[in-house]
């Protein structure tokens, strides 16, 4: 009689375990699954893609004093530290010239006729702590470009293809920073020097082409030295 009443108590207080393993088992794994996840968030940092373009440029960019930079630049952030960036623009007559010709008279058929267009590539490196990432920061690394424009002196000599053409080609070491409003507009300033290698020809006719001294140009075109410096406004996606 005396083994009844202890292997109901038994069966009790299992019953009662496993009732009770049962209900918090589910809540138990629940919480190490978002333990888990929170911590894998945590690694992971987001990799926005960075559309910009330069209001400095409309003014004055590429070939001084003749060109302006219609400009498009796509960053793309590679690491948590580093993004690879890419740019190209459209050239036209910049600002500065116009006044140059309005202030010099000169009539509609006398105006310069510019076109052109220009490439750049830039690897950044983004000095930055644990919480952040690129691509805000301050920042370093190498810019090359490429710029390529045509300058006819007068409408009869763009029509008749007379012109000249600039060659210019430049790597740099940049520095700059850039930081984004709300995590999406973005604003970057950036400067640096380098080296450049500057050519100019002149297109008389289909079978005349050829170098022309850049020393007789104006004084900072033919120096190899080079000096760059942007702004930049974007908006991350």
């Amino acid at each position: 009689m005396l083994h009844r009443p202890i292997t109901f108590l038994v069966l009790v207080f299992l019953f009662a375990f496993v009732a009770q393993a049962s209900a918090f088992a589910p809540y138990d794994t629940i919480r190490l699954k978002e333990k888990k996840i929170q911590q894998l968030k945590s690694k992971i940092f987001d990799a926005p893609i960075v559309i910009k373009t330069s209001p400095t440029a409309f003014l004055w960019g590429g070939i001084f004093p003749y060109t302006a930079e219609y400009r498009v630049l796509v960053e793309v952030t590679t690491g948590r530290t580093q993004t690879e960036q890419i740019g190209i623009s459209v050239l036209g007559k910049s600002l500065l010239y116009k006044m140059i010709e309005q202030a010099n008279n000169i009539s509609s058929i006398g105006k310069a006729k510019v076109s052109g267009w220009k490439i750049q590539y830039a690897h950044k490196f983004y000095l930055i702590g644990r919480r952040k990432h690129a691509p805000t920061g301050f920042f370093f690394g190498p810019l090359i470009q490429y710029t390529n424009a045509r300058v006819a002196d007068g409408l009869a000599r763009y029509y008749s293809q007379t012109y000249y053409d600039f060659h210019n080609f430049n790597a740099n070491v940049m520095i700059g920073v850039q930081g984004a409003y709300k995590r999406r507009v973005t604003f970057e300033v950036y400067g640096g020097l380098g080296y450049k290698q500057n050519t100019l020809y002149y297109h008389a006719t289909t079978f005349r082409y050829g170098p022309i001294n850049t020393s007789d140009f104006w004084e900072g075109y033919s120096t190899h030295l080079n000096g760059v410096f942007g702004i930049n406004l974007g908006y991350a996606f």
